[in-house]
């Protein structure tokens, strides 16, 4: 995180903590959908959490989050993830009791599937690289003395770490809903990934 992003952060919560208490203890079950920038094209990124509210300004929840189609890099690498982390939420009740900004962060392990690369392969078992145009491209032309191949994947399960923020407006009573920015780095064996997730959450507080 850069030195202006934790200023930030410092400063939200010290709002945070000079602000009036609106908001009550309690659980709090959410889920978002929400787009996922920063590997290629833009991947979808789907979940849901389960938290609880120890005071007025401070929980935690836990969150499982699903990267279905995520493209591992600008070429044809393709796969798939899964992520469960555990996050510190710290929420400033604003004067208007409707709106409830917030940050949060923390970090749990990740499971990135890793498609395998295509290939043409000659008789004599000669390999060429057969990448995609783009995510929903084709192929180039197959010539005659060769065939389509793909190599085997791999799968890695690593850390992940992720901090963000975003509002809630209420809608109705304990449900609300609103914007959500957060940034997600999946430390790999081989290659670390970085994603920027932007979308919408729906939040209910008991």
């Amino acid at each position: 995180m850069s030195q202006a992003c934790r200023v930030v952060v410092v400063l939200a919560i010290a709002f945070g903590c000079a602000a009036p208490a609106h908001a009550q203890q309690g659980a709090r079950i959410s889920g978002f959908y929400a787009g996922a920038f920063g590997e290629g094209d833009t991947s979808t990124a789907a979940g849901g959490s389960v938290g609880y509210r120890f005071t007025p300004r401070v929980g935690f929840e836990f969150e499982a989050l699903a990267l279905p189609d995520l493209e591992i890099d600008g070429s044809d690498r393709q796969g798939d993830g899964v992520a469960f982390l555990s996050n510190f939420v710290a929420e400033f009740p604003s004067p208007a009791r409707w709106l409830t900004p917030y940050v949060q962060g923390g970090g749990g392990v990740a499971n990135i599937q890793h498609s395998g690369d295509f290939f043409f392969e000659d008789g004599d078992g000669h390999r060429t690289p057969a990448p995609l145009r783009n995510r929903r491209g084709a192929f180039q032309p197959v010539p005659d003395d060769m065939h389509l191949g793909r190599a085997n994947g791999r799968s890695e399960t690593n850390l992940a770490l992720s901090v963000g923020g975003g509002v809630d407006f209420t809608l109705w009573r304990g449900l609300a809903a609103g914007p959500n920015i957060t940034y997600m780095k999946f430390f790999g064996g081989v290659d670390d990934i970085d994603l920027t997730r932007i979308g919408v959450r729906t939040t209910y507080r008991f």
